[in-house]
């Protein structure tokens, strides 16, 4: 049967299908409001099509999928900071009304997840991206892989992460 898609193409839906989820997960941590969420999200996918000829080896499709999806993320606060859109890093309370318009447009069905993801969006990237890996489920061996750090260094540096996590969910607490 011949549907007519090349490999490549057929890859790209497999790997785009399989991993939609975390690929949305990874852009709200990095999105300042719905509408950039939309727009990091169309640019993982381009990345993600533009580099899938060069994969070389499917069994590390996984940890190219996030490498991809994170790099992308930071150029994109990155390339939007420059921009203007961005000049200064966001404050708490400007985390805190993008999620209740995030939360407007759709209500939240775990009022604590939307504090984890708030709290997390106001993080240094290494942080944000070792929590957000870490969250996916991945191993520390895996975290490493994609952000080029040994295991120890992704154990020592999530451990710090997490408490600065908790500090500031304790903050949140009435």
């Amino acid at each position: 049967m011949n549907t007519g898609l090349s490999t490549v193409e057929g890859d790209f839906l497999a790997m785009v299908n399989e991993n939609r989820q975390r690929i949305l997960r990874i852009c709200r941590v990095y999105a300042w409001n719905p509408q950039d969420g939309e727009d990091l999200y169309q640019e993982v996918l381009f990345q993600i099509w533009r580099g899938l000829p060069a994969l070389k080896e499917k069994a590390h499709a996984n940890t190219w999928l996030y490498r991809v999806a994170l790099n992308t993320a930071i150029s994109f606060v990155r390339k939007n900071t420059v921009a203007g859109r961005r000049s200064v890093p966001l404050e708490h309370d400007e985390i805190r009304e993008m999620a209740e318009q995030r939360q407007a447009q759709a209500p939240a069905i775990n009022p604590r997840l939307d504090a984890l993801y708030e709290a997390i969006a106001r993080l240094d990237k290494m942080d944000k991206a070792i929590i957000t890996l870490f969250l996916e489920d991945l191993s520390y061996e895996e975290i490493g892989e994609v952000l080029g750090l040994n295991a120890n260094h992704v154990g020592v540096a999530l451990h710090r992460a997490r408490k600065k996590l908790s500090h500031m969910l304790q903050e949140e607490e009435p």
